[in-house]
């Protein structure tokens, strides 16, 4: 037996270990919250994280030196222009925290390549993905609901100061929306063989929980998750009776969402903090929520404050929030993935990441059996659309395990 042999099985044990890790990571984030409430000051999550990165890592050494050798690329190209500036300027105070951020850019993409590579018997493959998918789903679901009740975190602040919407013990409010959107989607599609009336009722829980997330991404997202998976159905399949009548009474059904959607809003407070800002902003301001705004103020800098070196591979996080400061009077990012990316990472950080989601949301058309085994088409361009209303989707680490996990595992057969 070689060597390579011989360590088969402690790589075979680290695979399951991630496994594990991928499993819990929400729940870790949760007691996070919990201890960042009691004020302790070292986040726990962060550290389960980067542990999880680091064995992934370990993992494609092993198993696939291609994909070892991309991610490694991958994380030079973020680190190593970081490492020349801090030696030409001297300051090296900013290469940790910058570092940090563009990290957080990569668990996707490592996630993926982990994923795509550890291959799973098909006989188990759907069994992990459903179970990964509700537990989780039912984690994020209880915490919305605690959220409401006052427990935890509030989604925001509403015009007058009181907490409005739930998030629960998720620290990172702005990436819940997001992280519901993916599991509520995929646990949606999981649902497919229920009976019309459970599903009905399982559909208006997912806007309910929208609703109580207090947030437009969660509400208009699991709309058009669950508009673009059922499309299909009308078109694939003979129009029976049934269906017929489901056609009839799609715009009823769509009237009384709007009806219970306004409702709701106005129930739990998100009504007056819209009305607060429709007020006093444009429509555009309006429904990116002063996004464009900030756009506005960082191109005001952009051609002042950038060279052709800065134009290339951004300036960095830290630099940028100080520019927002100085320009815009907070330093706060866009949160508007594209020109976060932009103004961070330059053109070539932003072309990095942004084709790399393309590539595997493109990835879903090539290859036939996605569109009938996986909900990632729809749910990958719903989650695009955010990136480019709300953001927190490519510099998300919570999100991003998630995402590799279900875009990247593979099955493979006995042979």
């Amino acid at each position: 037996m070689n060597k390579s042999a011989r360590l088969d099985p402690l790589f075979e044990i680290l695979k399951w270990v991630l496994f594990f890790m991928t499993f819990s990571y929400l729940s870790v984030d949760c007691v996070n919250g919990v201890l960042m409430r009691m004020g302790v000051g070292i986040s726990i999550s962060q550290l389960f994280k980067m542990g999880m990165l680091a064995g992934m890592l370990l993992f494609l050494l092993w198993k696939n030196l291609n994909y070892f050798l991309i991610a490694m690329g991958m994380i030079l190209f973020f680190l190593l222009p970081l490492l020349v500036k801090s030696m030409l300027t001297g300051d090296t105070s900013t290469v940790v925290g910058n570092f940090g951020y563009n990290l957080k850019l990569l668990f996707f993409p490592i996630s993926f390549l982990f994923f795509s590579s550890v291959g799973i018997l098909d006989s188990k493959k759907d069994t992990i993905i459903s179970a990964f998918a509700w537990i989780n789903f039912s984690l994020i679901a209880i915490n919305i609901f605690l959220g409401v009740l006052g427990i935890g975190y509030s989604q925001y602040d509403g015009p007058e100061g009181q907490g409005i919407g739930g998030r629960g013990f998720f620290f990172a409010g702005n990436e819940v929306a997001g992280i519901f959107v993916l599991f509520a989607g995929v646990c949606w599609h999981l649902s497919k063989s229920w009976n019309g009336l459970l599903r009905l009722v399982f559909f208006l829980f997912l806007v309910i929980l929208g609703v109580l997330n207090t947030s437009k991404t969660a509400i208009l997202g699991i709309l058009i998750v669950t508009f673009f998976l059922e499309l299909p159905k009308f078109f694939n399949k003979r129009l029976s009776f049934g269906r017929f009548l489901g056609l009839i009474f799609l715009p009823v059904f769509g009237f009384l969402i709007t009806v219970g959607v306004y409702w709701g809003i106005q129930a739990t407070g998100l009504i007056d903090r819209i009305a607060f800002f429709y007020q006093r902003m444009d429509l555009l301001t309006f429904i990116l929520s002063g996004r464009n705004e900030m756009v506005s103020s960082a191109l005001s800098f952009y051609g002042v404050a950038y060279g052709f070196w800065e134009y290339l591979i951004g300036v960095g996080n830290l630099e940028f929030l100080e520019l927002m400061r100085q320009y815009h009077g907070e330093a706060h990012t866009i949160e508007i993935d594209f020109f976060d990316l932009l103004f961070m990472n330059g053109w070539m950080g932003m072309g990095l990441i942004m084709s790399f989601y393309l590539f595997v949301f493109l990835r879903g058309f090539v290859e036939p059996s996605h569109l009938k085994t996986t909900p990632m088409i729809p749910i990958n361009f719903t989650l695009l659309l955010i990136s480019l209303m709300a953001g927190h989707i490519f510099n998300s680490a919570m999100l991003g395990i998630s995402l590799g996990f279900f875009n990247g595992l593979k099955a493979y057969k006995v042979q």
